[in-house]
């Protein structure tokens, strides 16, 4: 959305500067504020305006030193339109380290809170927050999440195939240039209309979800999800015609939702995964091989092997660790094409 004037949260962000704004949202029972942190990137040039969200989930901070390093990497003289990015989307949750935030009663996830609430749980407010800020006006949207508590491990890009017309296309292509930044999988499934990526597409803003990396990795894995997530996002830009350069394009694969299969434990134990590095997701695995094992922490016998359910390539992962049954343990495409 092209505009002559930006003010956001009271502050006026002009042409070719960059902005930090604590946007309010409540007052906590302690008597502190809590809001929600925006990084307004407003370039020299006119053109769109791409609005980023991240820890949606409080455990899933993935994507916060790559927030940091792609805001230090834009030239503004360069960038056409703006950039708007709130890190941590539920600081409450994000504090707890905490899928769902600690609200008393009703809706305490934030991925389905949306269109949120100025009167509802602290949950519903943030969501309340996000779309009157980052959801309504802007031209595209980004909602990133990673893999985090139990040692989730992924990387893809999602894209609902549902939705039709320019804002299903644009989300199509969306995908393949974040993709195309290194993660290489895209990932074609329904969103909730009440995330905040479903809510923007059901008002014809494209929008795509991230899925990479996850928590406390060793640097050397940290650093291979933090480059697909920068790079990602630098191509999205040039796809967009917000900063100037080729847009790279690399082959892909494309699965869809109904064609995937898991193997998840019967039951809780400590987790021994043989599928924990960067390299191992994306990549093909066998019908029967060994993907983890479950181990009973008390009797410490090995209690349960969980191998792949069929040919594929591997998706979702976990590394080792205490695993709750009824929890996910992998997930493979078992249909897939490269595009």
């Amino acid at each position: 959305m092209s505009r002559d004037s930006w003010e956001i949260g009271g502050v006026e962000v002009a042409a070719g500067s960059y902005e930090y704004v604590k946007i309010p949202v409540a007052q906590m029972l302690t008597g502190s504020e809590t809001g929600l942190p925006l990084h307004c990137v407003r370039g020299a040039k006119p053109g769109p305006t791409l609005s980023v969200l991240a820890c949606v989930h409080g455990d899933e901070p993935q994507p916060i030193r790559a927030f940091q390093n792609v805001l230090a990497r834009i030239d503004r003289a360069q960038l056409s339109g703006a950039l708007l990015v709130v890190p941590v989307a539920n600081p409450f949750a994000f504090a707890n380290f905490s899928r769902q935030s600690p609200d008393q009663h009703e809706q305490t996830n934030l991925w389905g809170a949306f269109p949120g609430s100025a009167k509802g749980t602290l949950t519903q407010r943030y969501a309340h927050k996000i779309r009157k800020i980052l959801i309504e006006g802007a031209d595209y949207l980004v909602e990133c999440h990673s893999g985090g508590a139990a040692g989730r491990i992924q990387r893809r890009v999602d894209m609902d195939p549902d939705i039709e017309g320019a804002a299903g296309e644009k989300s199509r292509e969306m995908a393949i240039a974040f993709a195309s930044g290194g993660a290489g999988l895209v990932h074609s499934v329904p969103f909730s209309k009440s995330s905040a990526s479903g809510y923007a597409l059901a008002q014809k803003i494209p929008a795509v979800s991230v899925e990479i990396g996850g928590a406390y990795l060793p640097e050397c894995e940290e650093n291979l999800y933090r480059e697909n997530l920068e790079e990602g996002f630098l191509n999205l830009l040039v796809h967009l015609g917000m900063l100037p350069g080729e847009e790279k394009r690399l082959r892909i694969t494309y699965f869809g939702f109904a064609n995937r299969a898991e193997a998840n434990p019967s039951s809780g134990g400590y987790l021994i995964s043989r599928k924990t590095h960067f390299a191992d997701l994306g990549a093909k695995v066998s019908e029967g091989e060994l993907l983890g094992e479950m181990l009973d922490p008390f009797s410490l016998e090995v209690v349960e092997e969980l191998r792949s359910p069929a040919d594929g390539v591997l998706f979702f992962s976990r590394c080792s660790g205490p695993f709750e049954v009824g929890n996910k343990g992998f997930a493979v495409a078992t249909e897939y094409r490269e595009i």
